[in-house]
């Protein structure tokens, strides 16, 4: 699958599906499907020997990159970061990071983008059990 497919949703709840994570092939943007206000979350592959084309920071937002299959290189401030499948990476904004793609099977990542700093409640602190 090369993008993300909307689903039935209703008000309060959007749905997507990009099929078989370690399947995808090429980039989307969740936002652009799901109307995210607060995170943005993309997918991304590349094939073996092929790299992020350019090297790039961010002003707010760290990173985390999760690696579904594949190998890799992070590149993060001239230092060279190996990656694999079920690697979990935090860059912080003002890192230049680049990634490419090492061995011979194509690397398939998810990014997660939000704004440094501004995690004030989760989980046990902004979940509400109902009864």
């Amino acid at each position: 699958m090369e993008k993300l497919n909307i689903q039935p949703s209703a008000a309060g709840y959007s749905v997507a599906t990009a099929g078989d994570l370690a399947s995808f092939r090429g980039k989307a943007f969740v936002k652009d499907v799901l109307g995210t206000t607060s995170v943005e979350v993309s997918i991304g592959s590349l094939e073996p020997g092929e790299s992020v084309p350019f090297f790039h920071h961010h002003r707010q937002n760290e990173e985390v990159y999760l690696i579904v299959s594949g190998r890799g290189t992070l590149l993060l401030d001239g230092h060279e970061v190996g990656v694999a499948s079920g690697s979990i990476v935090r860059v912080e904004p003002a890192v230049s990071r680049q990634l490419r793609c090492e061995g011979s099977e194509t690397l398939v990542y998810l990014c997660i983008q939000g704004k440094e700093g501004s995690l004030e409640q989760y989980t046990m602190t902004d979940g509400v059990i109902e009864p």
